[in-house]
């Protein structure tokens, strides 16, 4: 970052250390690190004469964004940044932007400078972009300083002269490069012209300022736009073809007509045309030619030369034999039923039976996919077909032991919180897990959910628990978490509700340390305890008052009796203070009645 804009415009203040300054009293070296630094800074200036960083014009004064299209700086610079210059702005995420100065106003302590940008805007990371102003120079380098006495922004133009010099030399030296579908060259602007060649069936002509590209008509010898009669030809997106039966008998010279080995001789006025049989594998070289009667056919014509080829020898063999129309046979032998009114559409006739597809797989079963049986009654006999209702009956009010990877421990989004990558209680979802949902704000949205892909959005209901009867009573172990690993809870929802209506409850049942424990007694036994509010409900409770304790029960050897607990009655103070003093006196008491 060029420095010029730190030094002050007042020759004293410019007394920073070396070498960004001239302090009084500074070492030879500081002098030669001083100038050379102004050197430094005074060359980058002249490689880019268009652009300074000004500052404050004074001193350090770094430039403050203040909208896209704005800044500040601390110190009056109006005079420096007047309306019209150009201006240069870099920042890391701006890139580097172009415009002029639209507005420049003072207000203590700081200049409001907008600008009008050619393009892109100041961003809003960038809160101290570097500002360049453009040089007042107006040679005849690109100038950078817009006149605003026209009316309108005008860059000023560098003399007639030299305007003219500078087109004439950048025409001179302009070519104009063409390519073909093959080859390519170039025209000199200056020196030649650029010549647009018909060719085959194509004539260009110029005149004026108009170059006009015309097709020739066609002729046998030579190529070019054509017509084609309509009534024997048909054109589309330029492919011609022969229409069917556009070329009539009429319009035929004399000529034979080729198709493989069989030759078709049209003689003029002829109506009896011959026809000349030639088929290297199964005829000489020789040709028939007349008439083509039994006598001229082998016996015995493979199937595959006949129609297309798809019926066999042995299919036309079937032929043999028939007395009559094989259709009026078949037909006559057909009784239509009303259940069976297309017998020769399979579909019509499952459908008027009100069945699906049926087929058959083995000699005694049979699969229907598309449909149902109904109308069946309740089976009394072991090999009797069950009914659903049979079956839900009989498995009523069992639930088989379901696993879901986590639970939840309070309320979750299920518009978005389901989705792979997010966790629920210390477990990280994986597409696919079946998590439990227990504490839902809203009740009705508890039950059993398949986690869905990443960014996938809504989680559903698992469809084998997607019912009120299919939740009610289930017990769910829970596979892992922080809270809730390896817990079982029991949906205690009635089995009659619906989905989104009836408020679904999960109840923790093992292992658990909380909760409420129902119809427990507890008995006493002896007279050390007295217990009351036996046995307890969900809103009762236990008392117990304690009587009295037998000694052989207190401390660690229960050696002490119920007599000597009595001897700490009426002791007025810690025993073994009493004992060690009474003891002191009591030796000198003994020594003097011994003496």
């Amino acid at each position: 970052m060029s420095k010029i804009k730190t030094w002050s415009t007042t020759a004293a203040s410019n007394n920073a250390a070396s070498p960004d300054g001239w302090p009084e009293n500074m070492p030879p070296s500081g002098v030669n690190n001083s100038a050379r630094e102004m050197m430094a800074e005074i060359r980058e200036v002249w490689n880019d004469k268009e652009w300074f960083e000004l500052g404050s014009g004074t001193g350090t004064s770094n430039a403050t964004r203040a909208s896209t299209t704005s800044i500040t700086i601390a110190a009056d610079v109006t005079s420096t940044y007047h309306v019209g210059r150009r201006v240069k702005i870099y920042g890391a995420n701006t890139g580097t932007i172009y415009g002029k100065i639209a507005t420049t106003t003072y207000s203590a302590p700081n200049t409001t400078v907008s600008f009008t940008l050619d393009s892109g805007t100041i961003h809003s990371s960038d809160t101290t972009p570097r500002v360049w102003v453009g040089s007042t120079y107006v040679g005849p380098s690109t100038p950078v300083i817009h006149d605003t006495s026209l009316g309108t922004s005008q860059i000023l133009p560098p003399s007639q002269g030299a305007v003219k010099t500078y087109v004439d030399t950048q025409v001179t030296g302009q070519d104009l490069d063409f390519e073909g579908d093959s080859g390519s060259s170039s025209v000199d602007l200056d020196s030649q012209s650029f010549d647009i060649a018909g060719g085959s069936g194509i004539t260009t002509t110029a005149s004026g300022q108009t170059l006009t590209v015309a097709g020739d008509d066609a002729t046998t010898s030579a190529k070019g736009v054509a017509s084609f009669s309509s009534d024997n030809f048909a054109v589309s997106s330029g492919a011609v073809t022969i229409k069917t039966g556009g070329v009539e008998n009429a319009e035929l010279a004399n000529s034979s007509v080729n198709y493989g080995g069989v030759s078709l001789s049209l003689g003029g006025s002829d109506t009896t045309p011959a026809f000349n049989l030639t088929d290297a594998t199964s005829y000489p070289a020789s040709s028939l030619t007349g008439t083509i009667g039994n006598s001229q056919v082998a016996t015995g014509i493979d199937s595959a030369k006949i129609a297309d080829g798809t019926v066999s020898n042995s299919e036309f063999q079937y032929i043999n034999s028939l007395s009559s129309n094989a259709q009026t046979q078949i037909s006559a032998r057909l009784v239509a039923a009303s259940d069976l009114s297309d017998v020769a559409s399979a579909s019509t006739a499952r459908t008027n039976l009100g069945l699906g597809t049926i087929a058959t797989q083995a000699s005694s079963n049979v699969t229907i996919t598309g449909g149902s049986i109904t109308g069946m009654s309740t089976p009394s006999a072991t090999n009797e077909v069950s009914t659903k209702g049979y079956v839900d009956q009989a498995v009523a009010g069992l639930r088989n032991r379901t696993v879901a990877e986590c639970a939840s421990t309070a309320n979750v989004n299920i518009s978005n919180a389901l989705e792979a990558g997010d966790a629920i209680d210390g477990v990280t979802l994986v597409e696919g897990d079946r998590v439990l949902l227990k504490d839902q704000s809203t009740a009705t949205e508890n039950g059993l959910y398949l986690a869905v892909a990443s960014s996938a959005g809504a989680a559903s209901r698992d469809p084998e628990h997607d019912t009120i009867a299919e939740l009610s009573g289930g017990m769910i172990v829970v596979n892992q978490g922080t809270a809730n690993d390896n817990k079982i809870f029991l949906c205690t929802t009635d089995s009659t509700g619906s989905i989104g209506v009836t408020n679904i409850v999960y109840s923790q049942v093992t292992p658990s340390n909380t909760g409420t424990v129902e119809s427990i007694g507890i008995t006493q036994s002896g007279s050390e305890f007295t217990i009351s509010g036996s046995p307890v409900t969900s809103s009762g409770n236990i008392t117990v008052d304690v009587n009295r304790i037998a000694a052989t029960k207190i401390g660690a050897d229960t050696s002490v009796s119920n007599t000597e607990f009595g001897y700490l009655a009426n002791v007025s103070s810690d025993i073994q203070t009493q004992l060690d003093a009474k003891s002191t006196a009591g030796f000198s008491v003994a020594m003097a009645i011994a003496l």
